[in-house]
């Protein structure tokens, strides 16, 4: 197993605004704020208007 596999998504974007694009219900979601935590299933979105928590396997895009 690579070394880079077991890093988060958050130690990546540590720190940094991103905009979080996922598919919830057949409807496309946007989310902006910052990754505070992320697991092995999920990657909670906190911003202006609260935090989300978004499955991973729902994820379309995420950008910086």
């Amino acid at each position: 197993m690579d070394e880079n596999e077991n890093r988060s998504v958050a130690s990546f974007l540590k720190e940094a605004e991103v905009k979080v694009v996922w598919r919830e219900e057949d409807k496309t979601k946007v989310g902006r704020g910052m990754i505070v935590h992320d697991d092995d299933i999920f990657v909670h979105l906190s911003g202006e208007k609260g935090t989300v928590i978004v499955n991973k396997r729902d994820i379309i895009a995420i950008k910086q």
